[in-house]
């Protein structure tokens, strides 16, 4: 017995030898977010091993990285970034990290985009007509907001429109193929596959909120601006115009009363940012208030990829308009 526990031993450290060197090989690349994250993993497969920058239950809004966020920052081959200013924190880690080699791929470069609702509470336009009190089915979705007045800038929450991340997808293909030009078709390939799984899923999500008839719905910030109008919803407004900062008393008075007009029984809050504005705002309402998750990550039941983020808040949110 002796004698096969010490083959059996031998044998796996030299199954560890020969395993370590492929490893090694593995390039590293990092994402600020985990739905970026996961796809570019699936894509990359198994010759990248790509981090996630902003941990689980964190905000990119209020993220401030780690020192070993920077050492791994500093190692990696490439940093996919949503863009838009959403890593407002970016020019400090790279000067921190100190690598010049490492390239920096903003992905919503050839988005369309959308712009950034406004923190004024504005009524619907006339052509507007009332889609939380709607029946039967719903017309094609226009890409506008009922908050017409925006600010300048884009939106940087296009990550939660699946249509869109296909484009992002053949992008991440395009990036690991120039650094790893050998395996370039291999890139291409799986890209290939995860857009057409994105594809499968924005089908699926259209057919899931097509029948609904509530539409409408309060958000803790502008995170649906590009799932809202691709499905046919309603983002009406926002608690947090600026995230991670608490909205003031009057604002919170005025979107109760834009509430109570517009027939809005629907709240989302978010387990990244504080829920008491938005919990105060329900209780003056009358309002159902539902959880929704804009990033998930790696070990977060029901949440541990790209697909089942989706399809959790899909199922989430229509559980609210019930």
């Amino acid at each position: 017995m002796q004698v096969c526990g010490a083959l059996i031993g031998c044998i796996g450290l030299m199954l560890g030898l020969w395993a370590s060197p492929a490893l090694a090989q593995r390039h590293v690349a990092i994402a600020s977010i985990f739905p970026v994250a996961d796809l570019a993993q699936r894509v990359g497969g198994e010759r990248w091993q790509v981090l996630t920058l902003i941990p689980a239950g964190a905000s990119a809004h209020t993220y401030e990285p780690t020192p070993e966020q920077v050492r791994q920052f500093s190692q990696a081959r490439v940093f996919f970034r949503i863009g838009l200013g959403l890593e407002f924190w970016l020019e400090k880690l790279v000067r921190a990290a100190k690598n010049p080699t490492r390239s920096v791929i903003d992905l919503s470069e050839g988005i369309d985009t959308l712009p950034t609702p406004s923190a004024e509470l504005q009524p619907p336009s006339p052509e507007h007509s009332h889609p939380g009190h709607a029946h039967g089915s719903p017309q094609p979705a226009k890409e506008s907001s009922r908050q017409v007045h925006t600010h300048g800038a884009p939106d940087a929450h296009y990550w939660l429109d699946p249509v869109r991340m296909q484009e992002v997808v053949r992008r991440m293909a395009q990036v690991f193929g120039t650094l790893d030009p050998e395996h370039a078709p291999d890139y291409h390939e799986r890209a290939e596959r995860v857009g057409f799984d994105l594809e499968n899923l924005h089908q699926e999500i259209r057919q899931r909120t097509q029948g609904s008839p509530l539409r409408c719905f309060i958000a803790m910030h502008s995170a649906w601006t590009y799932f809202a109008p691709r499905y046919n919803l309603e983002q009406v407004a926002v608690i947090e115009p600026f995230p991670g900062r608490e909205p003031s008393p009057r604002y919170l008075a005025e979107l109760a009363k834009l509430m109570q007009k517009e027939g809005v029984n629907a709240v989302v809050i978010e387990p990244q940012l504080s829920t008491t504005a938005a919990q105060a705002l329900a209780r003056e309402t009358g309002a159902k208030v539902g959880m929704l998750d804009p990033t998930g990550g790696q070990g977060v039941p029901g949440r541990d990829s790209y697909v089942a983020l989706m399809r959790y808040n899909v199922a989430e949110l229509m559980k609210l308009f019930q």
